[in-house]
């Protein structure tokens, strides 16, 4: 299964779109960690003022993506062990209360969508789709706990380990299946609207997670960023 993201629309403010592009491409291994990002490159190659540019990637860099270079640009920030262990040690602490407040909250509707997405992940044949997938599932489960707040800071935190999930997922045999596993247990408390069982199976999941990735230095691309506005656009 290979279907992507809709691209960013016309209409989106400018800002709005280099953001998208820049953080698709960070979030997926496109633009690796190391890459400096020139304001003036990135406006002509995507057709924009620097401005807008300029204003990405400051948000960029409160989310955690990149790094400001102090000269007009910013460096995308590179994978490491200890960002990554984290990142997980906040996610573990985080989502089994999730799962809680879900498998008490959740609408028939959510709960219909995750199974969704759930087969929908058994049948990806593309990594990163499944780790778009993954996101999208895991991100219902957050929403129907009825807490914005969460909902906000668990998002930010699986934007910056799909990186390492993207870059990982097809060197650990089984690992995506085993997860698919996990996935469903955790739904299945949900279903049947027991918060301690959510609880303890979002946090199995999250455990092993870390063990199971491999962080592998990789090298920037001489490449402009018009691929990815063109990706974007197909």
């Amino acid at each position: 299964m290979n279907k992507r993201e809709p691209g960013p629309s016309l209409a989106m403010p400018a800002r709005s779109r280099v953001k998208l592009v820049l953080r698709r491409g960070i979030v997926t291994g496109t633009i690796p960690g190391g890459t400096r990002l020139v304001q003036s490159c990135i406006a002509d190659e995507l057709a924009v003022s620097t401005r807008p540019v300029r204003d990405a990637l400051r948000e960029l860099a409160a989310e955690g993506f990149v790094r400001l270079d102090g000269r007009g640009g910013a460096v995308v920030r590179e994978l490491g062990r200890g960002e990554l262990d984290d990142i997980y040690e906040i996610r573990m602490m985080l989502e089994p209360v999730a799962a809680a407040r879900a498998a008490r909250l959740a609408s028939t509707d959510s709960l219909i969508r995750a199974a969704a997405l759930l087969a929908a992940m058994r049948s990806a044949a593309d990594g990163a789709h499944w780790v778009e997938l993954g996101a999208s599932f895991h991100k219902i489960i957050d929403e129907a706990g009825s807490s914005p707040r969460l909902v906000a800071i668990l998002g930010n935190l699986r934007e910056l380990s799909a990186r390492y999930i993207t870059h990982s997922v097809h060197s650990v045999p089984g690992r995506a299946g085993q997860a698919n596993a996990e996935h469903a247990e955790i739904l299945r408390a949900i279903i049947a609207r027991d918060p301690a069982a959510a609880a303890d199976a979002a946090l199995r999941h999250l455990h092993g997670t870390p063990a199971a990735l491999s962080v592998r230095p990789v090298t920037a691309p001489a490449a402009g960023l018009n691929h990815l506005q063109r990706r974007f656009n197909d």
